[in-house]
């Protein structure tokens, strides 16, 4: 019964947010000469309402797991080992986590690099976005936390093995990558990891500050590449419209 509960939870918001885009793409809502953040921040607001509808729902469900495991937690709690991580037996979250936030966001840089290397100039056309891509990130990602680590685990602990709540953490987050960033096959799986170790990270250490932070520095490089990439093609457009001759 909790395993439906939490699939019919996740099911239902992850099948809302792939419509979203459809949505923000509707409102004539502007904060931006560039399109991309205009589309962006109307579909960050209703990502954050899909995200308190699922807070919600978790509370009546499960209120004493909500509120264990919607804090920040014990960020140096113990970790439990998993040898081909590197990660040792009651090794403090505080040490794990700040070796993982390193080498999984210089993974995904690099993933995203060779994915739009040919969009633009780099980090000269992201600094005037730099504020709008902090925010996306740290609003993308706590949506994100909230739907697929929180709506998985809350109503499960305590009914469901530890082993298999960071599976279906893994299977649900990584599902929807296949046409998310990164994406395709690669995409699954990098996601399906990240969902796995966050899941790992928020029920050993009774909070989202780690699962928050480490998905917080992926979405960094993910937003800044699409900002340049938006950037570059709205900079291509405007000098084609310089090129051709007025009438």
């Amino acid at each position: 019964m909790e395993v439906m509960l939490a699939l019919v939870i996740v099911a239902v918001a992850t099948a809302v947010i792939l419509n979203l885009g459809r949505v923000a793409n509707k409102s004539p809502y502007s904060v931006s000469g560039l399109e991309y953040i205009n589309t962006q921040s109307k579909y960050q607001a209703l990502l954050l309402c899909v995200a308190g509808v699922v807070l919600f729902c978790l509370y009546f469900v499960n209120a004493a797991n909500f509120w264990l495991y919607f804090a920040l937690g014990n960020i140096a709690a113990p970790a439990k080992g998993v040898a081909w991580l590197l990660i040792s037996d009651n090794q403090s979250w505080a040490s794990v986590g700040v070796t993982l936030s390193f080498f999984i966001t210089l993974v995904t840089s690099t993933f995203v690099y060779l994915q739009f290397r040919k969009s633009g100039k780099g980090l000269k056309q992201v600094l005037p976005y730099l504020p709008w891509v902090l925010l996306f990130s740290l609003t993308n990602s706590f949506s994100e936390e909230v739907v697929y680590r929180l709506g998985i685990i809350v109503p499960l602990v305590g009914s469901v093995d530890t082993n298999y709540i960071l599976l279906i953490s893994a299977a649900a987050f990584g599902a929807p990558h296949l046409r998310g960033m990164p994406n395709g096959i690669v995409g699954v799986l990098m996601a399906g990891f990240l969902g796995w170790l966050l899941a790992k990270s928020l029920i050993e250490t009774n909070g989202i500050f780690w699962a928050w932070l480490i998905h917080f520095l992926q979405d960094i490089p993910i937003f800044s590449a699409f900002v340049i990439a938006a950037a570059n093609t709205a900079f291509e457009r405007d000098c084609a419209k310089a090129r051709s001759p007025s009438i």
